[in-house]
Protein backbone atom coordinates (compact mmCIF):
# COMPACT_ATOMS: atom_id res chain seq x y z
CA UNK A 1 0.00 0.00 0.00
CA UNK A 2 0.94 3.45 -1.13
CA UNK A 3 1.14 6.35 1.08
CA UNK A 4 -1.14 8.40 -0.57
CA UNK A 5 -3.16 10.64 0.92
CA UNK A 6 -6.42 10.04 0.24
CA UNK A 7 -6.29 6.61 0.20
CA UNK A 8 -4.84 6.36 3.08
CA UNK A 9 -7.59 8.38 5.40
CA UNK A 10 -9.81 6.33 3.62
CA UNK A 11 -8.40 3.16 5.26
CA UNK A 12 -7.99 4.52 8.00
CA UNK A 13 -10.93 5.39 9.60
CA UNK A 14 -9.93 22.14 27.81
CA UNK A 15 -11.84 20.38 30.30
CA UNK A 16 -11.40 17.62 32.45
CA UNK A 17 -12.76 14.38 31.89
CA UNK A 18 -14.29 11.18 33.73
CA UNK A 19 -10.61 9.52 33.05
CA UNK A 20 -9.58 7.40 30.55
CA UNK A 21 -11.66 4.16 31.85
CA UNK A 22 -14.94 5.45 30.20
CA UNK A 23 -15.50 4.35 26.68
CA UNK A 24 -16.82 8.43 26.63
CA UNK A 25 -12.99 9.40 27.44
CA UNK A 26 -11.62 11.18 24.42
CA UNK A 27 -8.09 8.95 26.14
CA UNK A 28 -9.67 5.86 26.25
CA UNK A 29 -7.37 3.25 25.63
CA UNK A 30 -3.95 5.29 26.80
CA UNK A 31 -2.17 2.70 28.92
CA UNK A 32 0.80 5.28 29.94
CA UNK A 33 1.79 8.92 30.49
CA UNK A 34 5.22 9.94 30.36
CA UNK A 35 5.60 13.25 32.52
CA UNK A 36 7.20 16.00 30.69
CA UNK A 37 7.33 18.61 33.58
CA UNK A 38 5.72 18.50 37.12
CA UNK A 39 4.61 21.64 39.25
CA UNK A 40 3.27 22.15 42.38
CA UNK A 41 0.03 24.08 42.24
CA UNK A 42 -0.80 25.86 45.71
CA UNK A 43 -3.53 24.45 47.36
CA UNK A 44 -4.57 22.15 44.78
CA UNK A 45 -1.96 20.18 44.63
CA UNK A 46 0.65 19.27 41.86
CA UNK A 47 -0.09 19.54 37.97
CA UNK A 48 2.07 17.30 35.30
CA UNK A 49 2.34 17.81 31.41
CA UNK A 50 2.57 14.19 29.88
CA UNK A 51 2.45 13.05 26.97
CA UNK A 52 0.13 9.80 26.65
CA UNK A 53 0.39 6.70 24.97
CA UNK A 54 -0.06 4.70 22.75
CA UNK A 55 -1.68 7.62 21.06
CA UNK A 56 0.89 10.52 21.77
CA UNK A 57 -1.56 13.02 23.02
CA UNK A 58 -0.48 16.21 25.11
CA UNK A 59 -2.26 15.97 27.79
CA UNK A 60 -2.17 17.77 31.77
CA UNK A 61 -3.34 15.90 34.90
CA UNK A 62 -2.58 16.41 38.54
CA UNK A 63 -1.48 14.16 40.67
CA UNK A 64 -2.88 13.28 44.74
CA UNK A 65 0.77 11.93 45.43
CA UNK A 66 4.18 12.73 43.89
CA UNK A 67 5.77 9.79 45.58
CA UNK A 68 7.91 7.77 42.68
CA UNK A 69 6.69 10.89 39.89
CA UNK A 70 9.92 12.60 38.19
CA UNK A 71 10.24 14.40 34.80
CA UNK A 72 10.80 11.50 32.05
CA UNK A 73 9.43 9.03 34.02
CA UNK A 74 6.23 7.03 32.88
CA UNK A 75 3.05 5.86 35.13
CA UNK A 76 0.44 2.90 33.97
CA UNK A 77 -2.87 3.93 33.29
CA UNK A 78 -5.30 3.46 35.54
CA UNK A 79 -3.59 4.77 38.42
CA UNK A 80 -5.74 5.95 41.68
CA UNK A 81 -3.13 9.19 42.11
CA UNK A 82 -3.71 10.27 38.50
CA UNK A 83 -6.24 12.81 38.35
CA UNK A 84 -8.34 13.54 34.88
CA UNK A 85 -6.25 13.66 31.67
CA UNK A 86 -7.22 17.33 29.42
CA UNK A 87 -5.60 17.94 26.54
CA UNK A 88 -3.09 20.47 26.04
CA UNK A 89 -1.69 22.50 22.87
CA UNK A 90 1.84 22.19 22.10
CA UNK A 91 2.43 25.71 22.66
CA UNK A 92 0.99 26.11 26.20
CA UNK A 93 3.24 23.58 27.82
CA UNK A 94 6.10 24.52 29.79
CA UNK A 95 9.88 24.92 28.07
CA UNK A 96 10.76 22.53 30.44
CA UNK A 97 8.09 20.29 28.57
CA UNK A 98 9.01 21.48 25.57
CA UNK A 99 12.36 20.26 26.20
CA UNK A 100 11.66 16.77 27.54
CA UNK A 101 9.14 16.27 24.63
CA UNK A 102 11.22 14.58 21.85
CA UNK A 103 13.33 12.68 24.29
CA UNK A 104 9.84 11.44 25.88
CA UNK A 105 8.13 10.72 21.98
CA UNK A 106 11.38 8.25 20.67
CA UNK A 107 11.04 6.44 24.07
CA UNK A 108 7.40 6.01 23.32
CA UNK A 109 8.32 5.08 19.98
CA UNK A 110 10.98 2.43 21.56
CA UNK A 111 8.40 1.17 23.47
CA UNK A 112 5.71 0.06 20.69
CA UNK A 113 8.25 -0.11 17.48
CA UNK A 114 5.87 -1.98 15.06
CA UNK A 115 3.88 0.73 14.03
CA UNK A 116 6.36 3.40 13.91
CA UNK A 117 8.56 0.82 11.87
CA UNK A 118 5.52 0.28 9.33
CA UNK A 119 5.99 3.55 7.69
CA UNK A 120 9.82 3.40 6.72
CA UNK A 121 8.92 -0.15 5.39
CA UNK A 122 5.66 0.86 3.48
CA UNK A 123 6.27 4.62 2.32
CA UNK A 124 5.79 5.34 -1.09
CA UNK A 125 5.35 8.35 -3.27
CA UNK A 126 3.16 10.85 -2.27
CA UNK A 127 3.74 12.23 -5.97
CA UNK A 128 5.23 12.64 -9.21
CA UNK A 129 8.07 14.19 -7.36
CA UNK A 130 7.72 13.85 -3.89
CA UNK A 131 8.01 10.74 -1.34
CA UNK A 132 6.88 10.11 2.00
CA UNK A 133 10.22 9.97 3.45
CA UNK A 134 10.33 13.79 2.39
CA UNK A 135 8.09 14.31 5.29
CA UNK A 136 10.96 13.73 7.51
CA UNK A 137 12.96 16.38 8.99
CA UNK A 138 16.62 16.84 6.38
CA UNK A 139 15.07 14.10 3.83
CA UNK A 140 15.54 15.50 0.35
CA UNK A 141 14.53 13.72 -2.61
CA UNK A 142 18.14 12.26 -3.48
CA UNK A 143 18.16 11.08 0.76
CA UNK A 144 14.42 9.57 0.24
CA UNK A 145 15.78 8.01 -2.96
CA UNK A 146 18.98 6.24 -1.36
CA UNK A 147 16.45 5.18 1.29
CA UNK A 148 14.39 3.28 -1.22
CA UNK A 149 16.85 1.47 -2.59
CA UNK A 150 18.36 0.51 0.97
CA UNK A 151 15.04 -0.90 2.07
CA UNK A 152 14.86 -3.06 -1.07
CA UNK A 153 12.10 -5.56 -1.29
CA UNK A 154 12.82 -7.37 2.38
CA UNK A 155 12.39 -4.07 4.18
CA UNK A 156 13.77 -3.41 7.62
CA UNK A 157 13.58 -5.53 10.52
CA UNK A 158 14.10 -2.79 13.13
CA UNK A 159 15.33 1.02 13.40
CA UNK A 160 19.00 -0.37 14.33
CA UNK A 161 19.12 -1.72 10.86
CA UNK A 162 17.44 1.50 9.11
CA UNK A 163 20.15 3.81 10.85
CA UNK A 164 22.79 1.92 9.48
CA UNK A 165 21.83 1.01 5.74
CA UNK A 166 20.65 4.89 5.58
CA UNK A 167 22.68 6.60 7.88
CA UNK A 168 20.27 8.46 10.12
CA UNK A 169 18.32 8.76 13.32
CA UNK A 170 15.17 7.03 12.18
CA UNK A 171 13.30 7.46 15.73
CA UNK A 172 14.41 10.86 16.00
CA UNK A 173 13.77 12.03 12.58
CA UNK A 174 9.97 10.12 13.09
CA UNK A 175 9.31 11.65 16.52
CA UNK A 176 10.53 15.03 15.19
CA UNK A 177 7.66 14.50 12.81
CA UNK A 178 4.93 13.99 15.23
CA UNK A 179 6.43 17.23 17.29
CA UNK A 180 5.86 19.25 14.22
CA UNK A 181 2.36 17.88 13.74
CA UNK A 182 1.52 18.77 17.52
CA UNK A 183 2.83 22.11 16.74
CA UNK A 184 1.14 22.49 13.47
CA UNK A 185 -2.27 21.12 12.94
CA UNK A 186 -2.24 22.00 9.28
CA UNK A 187 0.57 19.24 8.39
CA UNK A 188 -0.73 17.17 6.08
CA UNK A 189 -0.53 14.10 5.39
CA UNK A 190 -0.32 13.78 9.08
CA UNK A 191 1.61 10.54 10.28
CA UNK A 192 0.20 10.59 13.96
CA UNK A 193 -3.08 10.13 12.74
CA UNK A 194 -2.06 7.36 9.83
CA UNK A 195 0.27 5.68 12.03
CA UNK A 196 -0.92 6.36 15.73
CA UNK A 197 -4.06 6.92 15.79
CA UNK A 198 -5.67 5.31 12.93
CA UNK A 199 -7.74 3.18 15.55
CA UNK A 200 -9.44 5.91 16.98
CA UNK A 201 -10.58 7.03 13.05
CA UNK A 202 -12.11 3.86 12.47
Amino acid sequence: MTYDPPEMMRDMHDEEDSGPESKDDPFYGEVRIRVLDLQERRPVGNEAQCISEPSLFLVRTRFAETSGVSVGGSIDLPNESVGPLSEVRLRDISSQASQELIPAICESIKSDPEKHLDFYNRANNLSLKFHAFQLLPGVGNSKALQMVKSRGMAGWGSFEEIDESCGIESVQLLAERYQKEMEDPAQTPRLLDLLVRSERLQ
